[in-house]
């Protein structure tokens, strides 16, 4: 047998996990991940290309996927899952890089797209009326560290937030389902919407709604940040991502066809799309009470999407730590297993893109969200570029570890998947840190100004920038983490035990 040792405050760490993660709990988590209503409306803004490109994708990206990161994940159940999966594969260094993009994306995201989602919905459903931009501020504020505080909240007591966060996303689709077909038999179909005829694909469509549905897609990996904390990965796993993916599709499904159907592209809002289409479909049901509660019920999901990406992505971050690929005091959890250092860094970051963000836009709250949705989708496909892989990788280097779920097909069902999955994040990336380069192969004009609605020089300052800030951060974390494990502190020499020869 292979023996494992560790630092001394791997095991420190790791004795305050608890094994509170049941099959259920993991089609919920995971679902609320992979759900998020926020881009929603911003897939939608391709008409009814956007319900071909979601069936498409479907197919194409989300089934390879979810195999591969449930061999992944039921044969590596490790603590950490996408860290450990590439630092086993390519290396401590390759590792932290992966690390760093995977978390840091989610804060921004809670300080960006999901804050600005918030805020849009508190105007239009129970304020009436724009906050203003010290007032919206403050209720990004509020957001990002109610999200903070579910996340840091001891797993086995935290998990029920994006549980009930999955539930009530059940519920606002159900009910807005029921609108647009009540609006659809009274009203018909309002003059501008799509048509049959524009479920045409187009490369076009394509390159507009890829990166969207591959942001909304993702998240199938996030519980395996917590694999330790699972009683039985190697069975649930798998079973678990068939759930959490025939519930993330039928809520998409339902909630982009709503939209396509009752509001005209042209009339869709990058930030309050999905809010614009409720307003349309509840003409005969309007009431302020309903518009209130369903207002709450949509910030209720939101700050459920975000509880869960931190729940997972800052344990991913604080193993990084305690392997030895970051700073050592990341890596320290809270006596109820939660690591809250890395919980309330997030809580400071998400707060500074919350503050910067809006000041920099001047106040545009569409602006803000454009950029906030490019960043964060950007930066989470380049993530997944070395855990995609990692599936060839570990089948090479480990032929032995017992593997309950393979992908089928041998080694080339194997690069097959890998290879699929690798493209759709890889064109993902291109056209949101390069937008119109793909664009121009086809010979089609594209214009950074009126898709965005910022200059091409201020987009790819911040998308560029902050992106190569990233890459920075995962090196200088690897150089500062290697100091600890010199001592002894940190790091593991193997994770994978296999069969001695006989």
């Amino acid at each position: 047998m292979t023996e494992v040792t560790a630092g001394t405050l791997v095991a420190q760490e790791k004795a305050k996990l608890r094994k509170v993660l049941r099959r259920g709990d993991l089609v919920l988590f995971t679902a609320c991940a992979i759900v998020g209503l926020d881009s929603v409306a911003f897939a939608a803004q391709a008409g009814a290309q956007a319900i071909t490109w979601l069936i498409i994708s479907l197919v194409v990206f989300l089934i390879p996927y979810g195999m591969l990161v449930a061999e992944l994940g039921s044969a590596f159940p490790v603590e950490g899952g996408p860290y450990e999966w590439v630092k086993m594969s390519f290396g401590r260094l390759a590792g932290s890089i992966t690390a760093v993009l995977y978390w840091l994306s989610n804060p921004i995201w809670v300080g960006g797209t999901l804050a600005a989602t918030t805020i849009a919905t508190l105007n239009d459903f129970v304020l009436s009326k724009p906050l203003g931009t010290t007032g919206e501020i403050v209720v990004g504020l509020v957001f990002t560290w109610l999200t903070v505080g579910t996340a840091i909240v001891a797993f086995r007591y935290g998990k029920w937030a994006p549980n009930a966060g999955t539930i009530i996303k059940i519920v606002v689709i159900a009910v807005f389902t029921v609108l647009f077909i009540i609006f659809l038999v009274h009203h018909g179909r309002p003059a501008g919407s799509s048509t049959a005829a524009d479920l045409k694909p187009s490369i076009n469509g394509f390159l507009t709604v890829i990166g969207v549905l591959v942001f909304l897609w993702v998240g199938f990996e996030l519980s395996s940040g917590a694999s330790e904390e699972m009683h039985n990965p190697q069975r649930d796993v798998p079973r678990m991502i068939v759930g959490s993916g025939i519930i993330g599709a039928a809520l998409y499904g339902l909630a982009i066809l709503g939209i396509i159907l009752v509001i005209s592209k042209a009339g869709l809002s990058n930030v309050a799309g999905f809010t614009d289409a409720y307003k349309a479909v509840a003409t005969d049901l309007h009431s302020r009470a309903l518009d209130v509660t369903f207002g709450v019920l949509i910030i209720l999901t939101l700050l459920g999407s975000g509880s869960v990406w931190l729940e997972g992505a800052d344990r991913t971050q604080a193993i990084a730590a305690l392997d030895g690929a970051a700073p050592s005091f990341m890596g320290r959890f809270s006596r109820i297993g939660t690591p809250v250092t890395v919980n309330i860094l997030s809580g400071l970051i998400a707060s500074a893109f919350v503050c910067f963000a809006f000041l920099i836009t001047k106040g545009s709250l569409a602006n803000f969200f454009s950029v906030m949705i490019a960043l964060v989708i950007s930066t989470t496909s380049v993530s997944y570029v070395l855990v995609f892989p990692a599936l060839i990788a570990l089948r090479r280097k480990y032929p032995d570890a017992p593997r309950p779920y393979r992908v089928p097909g041998g080694m080339a069902g194997a690069w097959l998947a890998a290879g699929i999955s690798e493209l759709f994040v890889v064109v993902t990336a291109i056209t949101l840190l390069w937008p119109g380069a793909i664009n121009s192969w086809f010979g089609q004009s594209y214009s950074i100004e009126s898709s965005w609605g910022v200059s091409r020089l201020f987009f790819e300052s911040v998308t560029l920038g902050a992106f190569g800030v990233m890459i920075a951060v995962g090196v200088v974390f690897w150089a500062v983490g290697s100091l600890a494990r010199r001592r002894g502190l940190t790091g593991e020499t193997e994770l994978v035990t296999e069969p001695s020869a006989r």
